[in-house]
């Protein structure tokens, strides 16, 4: 027998993004990134994320930070919402902020990672970070090797020096 019933519809989940609870916005923050595919967020969702950036909750503005930086939407609102978190009181904040700085292809992302100075030792999510915007010194400056920058990876003793 085969099921006629239509399937139920799906409500938009970014209306929680003023939700009481951080929790609750963290996961709006994470649901938006599903929506990265198409060409832009709509206009609901973009709003959404731009309050998402400045939420009193640190993790949530990190989360939003990071899916504008990994989505494919690269209008020049998200690089300046990005842009303004840059002097946030939470280091990681700022390191998100400077990563999709980075992805995004603007230029603030480097004087912005200088003042945070080099990663914290041992924090591959720090390293992650200032990885981009490496490589956007090297894309922007069309350079054949690596920056000259020291880069240490866990594991196996690795601490070369790309040059």
């Amino acid at each position: 027998m085969e099921n006629t019933a239509t399937p139920a519809r799906r409500r938009p989940f970014w209306p929680h993004a003023g939700h009481p609870d951080a929790r609750v916005r963290r996961a709006v923050a994470q649901g938006l990134s599903a929506l990265s595919s198409p060409p832009a967020f709509s206009g609901d969702a973009r709003t959404a994320l731009l309050g998402l950036m400045a939420d009193p909750d640190a993790v949530v503005r990190k989360t939003a930070c990071r899916v504008v930086a990994e989505g494919r939407d690269h209008d020049p609102v998200f690089a300046d919402a990005m842009a303004a978190v840059l002097d946030d009181t939470d280091r990681l904040v700022q390191l998100a902020a400077v990563h999709g700085l980075a992805l995004h292809d603007d230029e603030r992302c480097v004087a912005a990672a200088r003042l945070l100075g080099p990663p914290q030792r041992g924090s591959l999510e720090e390293e992650g970070y200032f990885d981009a915007v490496w490589r956007y010194e090297w894309r922007r400056d069309g350079r054949r090797t690596f920056p000259p920058v020291p880069v240490s990876r866990s594991g196996a003793g690795n601490t070369a020096r790309f040059e």
